[in-house]
């Protein structure tokens, strides 16, 4: 009998460490980060339900005014793809916020004027205006700096991602997984009580197209920024709210 508990025991301590090394080489992990991550559209059309843009994560779900985008082939599954006709997804009020990543796949088929990407109608403190600007792509923090990369392709998609902190003043900006630039972004939080999806204020709507919007409640580190470059899939594999608690749980009761 001891000699089979052991066995058992055994057993289940192998079957264990297979486990943790299967989280390890990412056999199990989530390929986008979560940490932090409050709200994601992926833009697929198995996340439209009529004028409805599902938020996977916690239910702060966008809705589609003026017509919206068209659903076609994008970076991952499906895009919303607007042509400037005054269609955008609206973004409910989320507050305002200390720290943010704000992150999308974005391409403009034909650069003319101001067209918004994940921006706002809105020009007071701590609104941030994220768009397409004069061949740039600029974000630009009221009672903080502008910044901004010069010299984009048209119908070229890019992986974007702004970072803007209250406490230490800075606003950054990442294409394509790299450091572009930054600037002050004020000490202020930012204004996050309304956002718009491919439009800005005045008309400035979108003519191209969006993929995978992502906001966290934090400043992603440049490692977490390069590996959510490299993802290829919008799947959540864990549950953020703490199914990786229970699995770790679980293996821990396996090797008792």
């Amino acid at each position: 009998m001891a000699l089979r508990y052991m066995a058992v025991r055994g057993m289940r301590r192998a079957l264990t460490f297979g486990a943790i090394a299967c989280l390890a080489t990412g056999a199990f992990a989530q390929q986008f980060v979560t940490d932090g991550l409050v709200t994601m559209y992926t833009l697929d059309e198995a996340h439209v339900d009529g004028d409805v843009i599902t938020d996977i994560i916690s239910g702060n779900d966008g809705k589609i005014m003026g017509g919206g985008p068209a659903f076609v082939d994008g970076v991952i599954n499906e895009c919303g793809e607007f042509d400037a006709s005054g269609g955008y997804i609206e973004i409910p009020n989320l507050g305002d916020w200390t720290s943010v990543t704000l992150e999308c796949w974005a391409m403009q088929h034909a650069f003319a004027g101001i067209q918004g990407i994940v921006s706002t109608w809105a020009w007071v403190a701590g609104k941030v205006h994220f768009k397409f600007q004069d061949n740039e792509i600029q974000v630009d923090k009221n009672a903080g700096s502008k910044i901004r990369m010069t010299g984009p392709e048209e119908n070229v998609w890019y992986h974007i991602i702004y970072t803007s902190d209250e406490d230490s003043a800075e606003l950054k900006l990442y294409v394509d997984g790299e450091f572009i630039a930054e600037g002050g972004g004020g000490n202020n939080p930012e204004n996050m009580q309304e956002r718009r999806i491919g439009s800005e204020h005045d008309g400035r709507f979108l003519n191209g197209k969006v993929d995978e919007v992502r906001i966290y409640d934090r400043v992603l580190t440049e490692d977490e920024i390069a590996q959510n470059f490299e993802v290829d899939s919008n799947t959540l594999s864990v549950d953020p709210a703490g199914k990786i608690a229970m699995t770790w749980g679980r293996l821990k009761n396996l090797a008792r």
